[in-house]
């Protein structure tokens, strides 16, 4: 069970980059967490469902309005919560990926171990994952898993955002979190 959930993760993640402008499926890529996904052997292909064009983030990657949040790439810079400054967040960021899938918005979130996945809504004042979270099953050693499943609780739970012109600010029950395009 957990092999398939962790291919699964890594199909969604996949799918996600590859949309955002990260590695095109055929080819190996690494998610940056030791997820790989090997190339298909001689004579073997890889089909897509339904294929998705690439989506391209609004100009400055930070949305404007609701409807710019069907194709964010962006990642944490800062943060906190009840017990103050997420100092780990400068060395361990964790991202937020979205894309229109199928007429539905999905969601994916690198941690500093495993990728989260699921639907999410978008409305004028919250940003809402869906109670479908899935991850996937990397082993992870502390302090990295302590992260991860600050993350987990974080998305856990509605998130009132604020729009800047060079941030996205996340806020909610477990903590606040500031987002800032992520590097191309």
């Amino acid at each position: 069970m957990k092999k398939h959930l962790a291919l699964l993760g890594t199909s969604v993640v996949l799918l996600l980059a590859t949309a955002c402008g990260g590695p095109s499926a055929g080819g190996s890529a690494d998610t940056d967490g030791g997820v790989s996904v090997e190339s298909p052997a001689p004579g073997q292909s890889i089909s897509q469902e339904s294929p998705q064009a690439p989506c391209t983030p609004v100009a400055g990657g930070i949305p404007a309005t609701a409807e710019d949040f069907s194709c964010l790439n962006l990642m944490s810079t800062s943060g906190s919560d009840a017990t103050g400054e997420l100092a780990w967040l400068g060395s361990d960021p964790f991202t937020i990926v979205t894309l229109e899938q199928d007429g539905a918005l999905r969601f994916a979130s690198k941690t500093p171990c495993n990728t989260l996945m699921s639907s999410v809504k978008v409305t004028d004042t919250q940003f809402l994952v869906g109670p479908d979270m899935g991850m996937t099953q990397l082993g992870c050693q502390a302090p990295q898993s302590d992260y991860e499943k600050w993350v987990a609780t974080f998305f856990s739970t509605p998130l009132d955002y604020t729009l800047n012109k060079d941030s996205l600010v996340l806020r909610g029950e477990h903590g606040t979190v500031t987002f800032k395009a992520a590097a191309a």
